[in-house]
């Protein structure tokens, strides 16, 4: 409010009287007036007074500046919208700078529509391309190609994505579903900021931190987490492309730089590489052809059978896109998963996506190509309550103890027989024994629960005094726990041969009468034991499966009773299937990919169309291919678990008598190839048991270790064939239990007595290796003669073990193998069975996970004795 007095004026503003002469008021007034008119000028134009002309958006466009050039023509297009050639920079703009692709879609369609440049379709191929309309993006690049020069670089280029295309349409035909817990921008050099797995993950680092030369300071590599054994990246041969080495840790030092072998190699980059915690499972960055572009991550299993990397698995939507995309870690630990991406920004930045990683992620068929949209958005998850969840484990948890109150239990006695209670079994011995085992299961699980309890006290307790006492607990269950499942394992196995050799003798005499639940059983020769072969697929030739029988036939009649033969051979009828199963279901995948272009998978066309009243399904020729492919995969999956799940209670029942008829030096080999078959087993047991199901790829994985434990026994069983066949006579019967080992992981394989040459201490670059001698920290055997005694073999090696893992253990000796350039190596010198056993368990937290005991008998490794 202002009041004039004469030449002065009295204003009330902001809740004060000032008071102003006229001049005054004219002079300020004049300043207000300029200042809004350099904003509205400066709101018009841009900042520092710019003025966004034609001219500036184009400069800006040619420089390659598309983050200014769009600010110009953002405002170009606020004042004629309709101009098609403004629409079409600022198309291309947002494609490059990935503001908005689905703006970036409408305006150069416009821009198609003006007929602006036949430039247009490069970009809306590449547009559609980044948008997983691969159909539309093929489209479009055809018609630039068709338009454009031969010395057009971009032609090379359109013809690349056009390849990209079609692998990304097949890549994607199936699809993982994930939940993103959090996405983090940041700029490339600090992504390891973002990555936090736990320390029993391993460790990521820069080459820098680790190599004082030869290699890229700035590529990402990975540590082992016992620290024995290093993955990086480097460039070293004549194309500058990246590979990826590793390095294992010797007593004295880092072995030389080994460059890891086809496939996970190639001609192309490959980078980025990760070892999960299970040892077998390698993943990596490539941009080698087959990816939907840019760098893709891939997943690589470690065979143990053959000793090198099965071929490398596109991971597919949402974990690969066009752009880069790179460097997963998993942490089963915390249930989480990392991996990073540019497909969101442009620049010098990334985007890191944290993922939920739990078992519980599989790779779906796509029903429809919005799915694919979706899942490649890798929007954040909203806070969900988990309450059903919660619910749903509860509640499960309830049944199992409910179930129990009742004394109810399901046991698998045949192909047709499952008992449910104690008065199905007809022969008292065998009731006899399921109740025991029964009884062990029930103890165990109990003491698997305080076991549980202890480990989740470790994490809490403060003082050394009480870890160390959680720990010592910790480790009395472990070894109780252990020891039980070999018990319950036992148990079972004879309850169930003892039930079975009563029911064939009943059978035989015309006594048998069942009154057991039975399971349903189709008599059609192409339905094994619930699972159904499609009919194209039943015929064979007996030769087939003859061929299969001869393999252990000799065996068979030397070793086996009549009724263990017709289960072995039934066995072995199943494996021939899976192989014939699996065979298909290869050459269906190879067909589908060798479809005419114009005809290959659609996938819009992958779910029934409500508007067909025909109601069938209108599949491709190649979806179709690939979806039989799956199927067959899965079947094949199914019968070779079958197969091997029969076989195996019937070798570790005859492995288990045989053990307690070798003399002390004939079943040293015997009991150790034994040894190793039960541990296979128990591993494979381990990963179907986890919580939330397993993807096809694990359940694959899971029966790999089962025909590796399977073939391990068939050798036990040869060998003590060839015995009997050389005239060696057996001792009489005494049962004895047979103790099993774990599997060796890819990284201890490496180490020990399967590594293919000895790493010796060089630096990085092979250029730079230097050899070094290598000194053993081993104890020499000691002269004076031990009459009895007991010792752990932590394992046979080319090369001496790890240092540190031998320092945590006690007095190691070792005995050279002749003439084999191995070396066994033991921990320890004990007076009785049960203080090795006691001691085990140290000696396999140490790094030496197929520790086991053995016995010693005048300064010889013997038999252990008959207990």
């Amino acid at each position: 409010m202002a009041i004039y007095l004469g030449n002065w004026a009295y204003i009330y503003i902001f809740g004060k009287d000032l008071i102003f002469t006229k001049d005054m008021i004219k002079y300020y007034l004049g300043i207000i007036v300029l200042v809004v008119c350099f904003s509205t000028s400066n709101g018009q134009n841009g900042v520092d007074n710019v003025e966004y002309t034609p001219q500036l958006g184009l400069e800006y466009f040619k420089a390659g500046n598309y983050v200014e050039a769009e600010k110009v023509y953002d405002f170009l297009l606020g004042k004629y919208p309709k101009d098609g050639r403004y629409n079409f920079y600022m198309g291309i703009c947002e494609l490059k700078n990935r503001r908005d692709l689905s703006g970036a879609i409408k305006k150069l369609n416009y821009a198609r529509i003006k007929g602006i440049s036949k430039d247009v379709y490069y970009y809306l191929g590449r547009a559609h391309q980044l948008s997983y309309n691969f159909e539309e993006a093929i489209s479009n690049y055809k018609t630039f190609i068709k338009n454009a020069s031969s010395s057009d670089a971009r032609v090379d280029k359109a013809n690349t994505f056009i390849e990209e295309c079609n692998n990304g349409r097949n890549i994607s035909s199936k699809i993982y579903q994930l939940e993103v817990l959090n996405k983090s921008k940041v700029h490339k050099n600090s992504i390891l900021s973002k990555y936090a797995p736990v320390k029993d993950v391993g460790k990521l680092l820069r080459n820098g931190d680790f190599f004082e030369s030869g290699v890229d300071p700035d590529n990402v590599m990975f540590e082992t987490e016992r620290g024995d054994v290093v993955y990086f990246s480097m460039k070293t041969n004549a194309e500058d492309t990246m590979s990826i080495y590793k390095m294992v840790k010797l007593i004295d030092g880092w072995g030389k730089s080994e460059r890891v072998g086809e496939p996970v190699n190639s001609v192309y980059n490959d980078a980025y590489p990760f070892l999960a915690t299970d040892g077998l499972t390698f993943y990596f960055a490539s941009n080698r052809p087959g990816g939907m572009g840019g760098y893709d991550i891939y997943k690589a299993y470690y065979d143990n059978e053959s000793h090198s990397f099965l071929e490398p698995i596109n991971l597919g939507v949402p974990f690969n896109s066009p752009d880069d995309d790179f460097l997963f870690v998993s942490d089963e630990f915390s249930k989480v998963a990392w991996f990073a991406s540019n497909r969101e920004i442009r620049g010098d930045s990334v985007i890191v996506y944290n993922i939920k990683w739990d078992g519980r992620q599989v790779r779906n068929m796509v029903e429809d190509e919005n799915q694919i949209k979706e899942s490649a958005k890798l929007s954040i998850a909203q806070d969900e309550d988990n309450g059903e969840n919660s619910y749903r484990q509860q509640n499960t948890t309830t049944n199992v103890v409910d179930q129990r109150k009742k004394g109810a239990f399901s046991f698998e006695i045949n192909d047709t027989l499952v008992y449910t209670q104690f008065e199905h079994f007809i022969d008292d011995e065998a009731r006899a024994l399921y109740k025991k085992g029964y009884q062990l299961d029930q103890e165990r699980d109990s003491l698997s629960y305080l076991l549980k309890k202890n480990r989740a006290k470790f994490g809490v307790v403060k003082s050394e005094v009480e870890r160390n006492e959680v720990v010592n607990e910790i480790l009395r269950l472990e070894g109780l726990v252990y020891s039980l499942e070999d018990k319950v394992q036992e148990n079972y196995m004879y309850a169930r041969q003892k039930e079975i050799n009563e029911i064939s003798d009943r059978i035989a005499k015309g006594t048998y009468q069942s009154n057991q639940e039975v399971k349903p059983k189709n008599s059609e020769a192409t339905n094994i034991e619930g699972i159904f072969i499609p009919e194209k697929y039943s015929m064979y030739t007996s030769e087939e499966f003859e061929k299969h029988y001869l393999k252990n036939a000799k065996m068979y009649e030397s070793l086996f009773s009549a009724n263990d033969i017709k289960v072995l051979r039934y066995a072995d009828s199943l494996y021939v299937w899976a192989n014939i199963l699996n065979l298909e279901s290869s050459q269906l995948l190879a067909k589908s990919t060798q479809q005419e272009e114009d005809n290959s998978l659609n996938l819009g066309k992958l779910i029934k169309r409500g508007d067909d009243a025909s109601g069938e399904e209108e599949i491709s020729t190649s979806a179709a291919l690939i979806k039989e492919s799956k199927e067959l995969k899965i079947l094949s999956t199914r019968i070779y678990h079958k197969a091997l799940d029969k076989k195996y209670p019937v070798y570790w029942l005859k492995l288990k008598d045989i053990s307690s008829k070798l003399d002390e030096n004939k079943g040293k080999e015997i009991e150790e190839l034994t040894y190793q078959g039960n541990a296979y087993f128990r591993e494979a047991k381990k990963a179907l048991s986890t919580l939330g199901g397993l993807n096809i790829e694990d359940f694959e994985k899971a029966g790999a270790m089962k025909r590796a434990g399977i073939e391990s026994q068939e050798n036990a069983l040869k060998l003590y064939n060839e015995l009997i066949n050389e005239g060696y006579q057996p001792k009489e019967s005494v049962s004895k239990p047979v103790k099993g080992v774990v599997q060796k992981s890819y990284s201890e394989l490496q180490k020990g007595s399967d590594a293919i040459e000895a790493p010796k201490k060089v630096d990085a670059v092979p250029e730079k290796q230097k050899e070094v001698e290598q000194v053993a920290p081993v104890k020499p055997e000691s002269t004076e003669t031990v009459k009895e005694e007991y010792r752990i073999q932590i394992g046979v090696f080319r090369n001496a073990p790890n240092n540190e893992s031998l320092s945590k253990i006690p007095e190691v000796s070792k005995i050279e193998l002749t003439g084999r350039g191995l070396t066994k190596y033991f921990s320890g010198h004990y007076k009785t069975r049960q203080e090795a056993e006691d001691a085990i368990e140290t000696v396999v937290e140490s790094g030496f996970a197929g520790a086991f005991v053995v016995y010693f008998k005048d300064g010889e490794l013997s038999s252990l004795p008959k207990e």
